[in-house]
């Protein structure tokens, strides 16, 4: 495998990563609230909305959080595999990453 494939799949990793921190920053809240008002409206008491708000939560957690850590363990195996290109392959993503952002950020050394 070259350093350019192995970048594109570090980029894949840390790309599935990113998206499940802001599912849990997103979904976690929106559960929550979704599972606090249904209690709320079917079962008219604060304790069982409280309960299905941490219920809904730990559900948006738990989805997201196996996702991350499932992203995390692909990295962590293509480190493994590939112990000589990797270290080349994250630099080169390093570097791809930080062009993109000073290009966006209009940052020219």
């Amino acid at each position: 495998m070259s350093i350019a494939a192995l970048a594109e799949r570090i980029a894949a990793c840390e790309a599935a990563r990113s998206r499940a921190r802001r599912q849990i920053l997103t979904l976690v809240p929106v559960l929550a609230l979704a599972g606090a008002g249904l209690g709320f409206l079917l079962f008219g008491g604060a304790g069982t909305a409280l309960a299905l708000a941490v219920l809904g939560a730990a559900f948006g957690t738990a989805s997201a959080g196996l996702s991350l850590v499932a992203a995390g363990r692909r990295q962590a195996r293509l480190a493994v595999e590939h112990p000589d290109l990797y270290p080349a392959a994250l630099e080169r993503y390093r570097m791809v990453m930080a062009t993109e952002r000073a290009g966006r950020y209009k940052l020219y050394c």
